[in-house]
């Protein structure tokens, strides 16, 4: 099987291109990289439909730098030759990042921009201006800069790609997108990178592909259950709390995890909730300024938090259905006179979180798109991951309806497995859950959210020109810390010994109990200082002071 597999070194790729790839460790191309590279080297329009975490970005990517720095052999004239269109900012960031990569050995022949995540129009003409090859982007800024004329496309244009395209019409993009088109010259090579092919991926196909060859590389949307554990238990709202406090005060879920709820105001809610117990959480939604999400992301994927709690909205819940934009329509009112609400954001798609080891789904989605898309977080490429979703009784239904999509015809085989926690095992952390709860009040949740607001656009706008000369200053910004606007109870930081469960207390700090028995022993306290200490000390032994009287009674 691995003969017939088709390597990058046999695709006839550029050097400086293969030194790259060796660069980031890539021995052979995903799934994906090896149906679609050929044929996009070939000139063909693709429909490429697979899983998130698969490579789809190099998939589009490599050939792009390809096609550039072949057609720069004969071609002297700088141009916009690339256009990638995203449905968020902080993928664009991504996609601006795996290029750079991509072009590290070949950056003076391909030079990219992502112009997706800055508010100021003016300040990103002298980045167009110089003709970048590739343009990453958001339709809405893309349309913005054509307005402004700060950006030909009609001339120069080779290749379009649009990824994640089963999101751009959601994300309420469609108006820019077909006008955006009508700039766009009449013959170009175009990709469609989806995770799923929807109606709105079908309307996108017919605008601009042609002839496509479409790739459906996975029947499945999910990893299977060697790679993702997915599970599920029935808590209502209090459960919910006590469920999620419990795991994580208790270690009993390991490894980096994206909490994902409802809205903005349940992030705020339960991170001040698990702030009465000394447990720090990132907090993740539209209303941060989009240096902080991408700071807060990439410092997650670096291993400084372990916690996430992530909103899921603008679009993401309910992707296909009409009464969606008549939502989105209505929030646009209700949030008109509301600063910071960012459109083009969304946590559950595009976004690669690295090495996630767990989703923990504490509001159950309210899609099926959704919650795929949300669990896809983690087990990406061969890494394994767990999913574990709390289910209330409104939920139940819907909990159905994505068993059923992700079953297809096998009805009697359940993926979600019944998480086998046993609630009545954790009753005595239920009066220090409610304890919690009433310092976790309306008034506390809306001053958490202005805090946190002020806090990041400080971080965001006043200090970027600071941190872009010292960056090694940014390391220590962090985005976990305690917002107290809530009465916080110190008896809640520690968990007595007595309250943990006697089949949980082999799972529990395993490394305290091993200090515990060393202290019967009497060493584990005991400092290399205190030891050195008590064998010199003159108090406990006189050989040193009788060895002094002998030696001046010699001399003597």
């Amino acid at each position: 099987m691995d003969e017939d597999k088709l390597h990058f070194h046999e695709m006839g790729l550029d050097d400086r291109l293969l030194k790259a790839l060796a660069d980031l460790g890539w021995s052979e191309p995903t799934l994906i990289q090896e149906k679609a590279i050929p044929l996009a080297l070939e000139g063909k329009d693709l429909l490429a439909r697979a899983r998130t975490g698969s490579g789809k970005t190099a998939a589009y990517a490599i050939p792009l730098i390809q096609r550039i720095l072949t057609s720069k052999q004969t071609v002297r004239e700088q141009a916009v030759r690339a256009l990638v269109l995203v449905p968020t900012k902080e993928l664009g960031q991504q996609v601006q990042t795996m290029i750079r990569q991509l072009t590290a050995y070949c950056s003076r022949d391909v030079r990219a921009a992502d112009i997706s995540g800055k508010a100021d129009i003016s300040a990103q003409k002298p980045i167009l201006m110089e003709k970048p090859d590739i343009v990453v982007s958001t339709p809405s800024r893309v349309q913005a800069h054509i307005n402004a004329q700060n950006l030909q496309l009609q001339s120069s244009l080779e290749m379009l790609v649009i990824d994640e395209a089963d999101l751009l019409f959601s994300f309420g993009f469609e108006a820019d997108l077909k006008s955006l088109l009508c700039h766009l010259p009449k013959i170009y090579q175009a990709f469609l990178m989806s995770a799923t092919l929807n109606d709105d991926v079908q309307a996108l196909k017919e605008l601009v592909l042609h002839n496509p060859v479409t790739l459906k590389l996975q029947g499945s949307q999910l990893p299977d259950s060697s790679q993702l554990q997915q599970y599920s238990v029935r808590c209502e709202e209090e459960d919910k709390f006590l469920l999620v406090y419990t795991l994580l005060k208790l270690g009993l879920i390991r490894g980096k995890s994206l909490i994902f709820v409802s809205d903005v105001d349940r992030c705020y809610r339960l991170k001040l909730f698990l702030e009465q117990f000394s447990i720090p959480a990132c907090v993740l939604n539209s209303e941060l300024p989009v240096h902080s999400r991408c700071h807060i992301i990439t410092q997650f994927n670096q291993g400084f938090y372990n916690y996430i709690i992530a909103t899921d909205e603008q679009g993401l819940e309910n992707p296909t259905g009409q009464s969606q934009k008549a939502q989105e329509k209505g929030k646009k009112k209700k949030n008109a006179g509301k600063k910071g609400k960012d459109k083009e954001y969304g946590v559950s798609r595009g976004i690669d979180f690295h090495n996630v080891s767990n989703v923990i789904n504490f509001d159950f989605p309210t899609s099926v798109e959704s919650y795929i898309h949300r669990v896809g977080r983690t087990a990406r490429a061969d890494n394994s991951g767990t999913a574990l979703s709390f289910i209330s009784h409104t939920e139940i239904s819907m909990l159905t309806e994505v068993e059923n999509a992700l079953t297809g015809d096998n009805t009697h085989d359940s993926v979600l497995k019944p998480y086998g926690f046993k609630m009545e095992e954790i009753e005595g952390f239920r009066y220090r859950c409610r304890d919690a709860m009433r310092s976790v009040t309306k008034q506390a949740v809306k001053e958490a959210r202005l805090k946190e607001i002020k806090q990041e656009l400080l971080n965001s706008e006043k200090l970027k020109m600071y941190f872009e000369d010292n960056p090694r200053d940014l390391q220590l910004l962090r985005h976990d810390k305690d917002l107290h606007p809530a009465v916080i109870k110190p008896h809640l930081k520690n968990v007595p010994d007595y309250l943990i469960p006697t089949t949980l207390k082999s799972l529990v700090n395993p490394l305290k109990r091993r200090k515990k028995k060393k202290n019967k022993t009497g060493g584990v306290m005991l400092s290399s200082f205190k030891k050195n200490f008590r064998g010199k000390n003159p108090l406990k032994s006189f050989r040193y002071t009788k060895k002094k009287r002998e030696k001046k009674a010699g001399k003597s």
